[in-house]
């Protein structure tokens, strides 16, 4: 597999597809999920591949967004095959993937492309549903960072729809540790 981009090629290519929509219009309001969150959070060493978009809180045309998706040189949406040197922008709709309900918090303003992203609770309990190693290290890079309180990340598991509510809450215990480690750190 390719390596992915990091924060500063992830936004010469949203400046790209910024760069290729018309001028006019209302703004393209796209809200990130999944690792780039973590691109943009400022995790040293962290890519990504691909672009998740959060479809319940985005708002675009979907053939602007296409053509100018792939205008910028990335492949859009594929649901079948992935070329494994070119990153690609995913839509992603609720299923598997649950964030839970939040108020988009903004990242980017690049000329009608607006980049949003969710609460980082709701990152957080997001990543913890699947909790695989790279999934853990973003848990990890965002609540100490942003500071998360454990209540908070539990308060949008609890929201979940089984198995991933179940999967996020069993998975509250690489908070605790952080917790603990933070803790231990103070007391020294």
């Amino acid at each position: 597999m390719a390596t992915g981009l990091d924060r500063e090629q992830w936004l010469a290519a949203l400046e790209n597809i910024a760069a290729c929509l018309d001028r006019s219009g209302t703004p393209i309001r796209l809200c990130l999920i999944g690792s780039v969150a973590c691109v943009f959070g400022g995790m040293a060493a962290r890519t990504s591949r691909d672009l998740d978009v959060w479809k319940p809180a985005s708002d675009y045309d979907l053939l602007e967004l296409r053509r100018a998706v792939e205008a910028a040189g990335l492949a859009f949406d594929p649901k079948t095959t992935l070329d494994p040197d070119k990153p690609y922008v995913q839509l992603v709709e609720p299923g598997p993937t649950q964030v839970g309900t939040f108020e988009p918090v903004l990242v980017e303003k690049i000329g009608r492309l607006m980049i949003y992203r969710p609460p980082v609770e709701n990152l957080i309990a997001s990543k913890l549903v699947r909790g695989d190693a790279r999934d853990v290290e973003d848990v990890i890079f965002l609540a100490s960072k942003y500071q998360t309180a454990l209540a908070a990340v539990r308060g949008v598991a609890e929201t979940f729809v089984d198995p991933g509510r179940r999967q996020a809450l069993e998975n509250l215990v690489y908070l605790k540790i952080v917790d603990s480690v933070s803790v231990d750190k103070q007391n020294d």
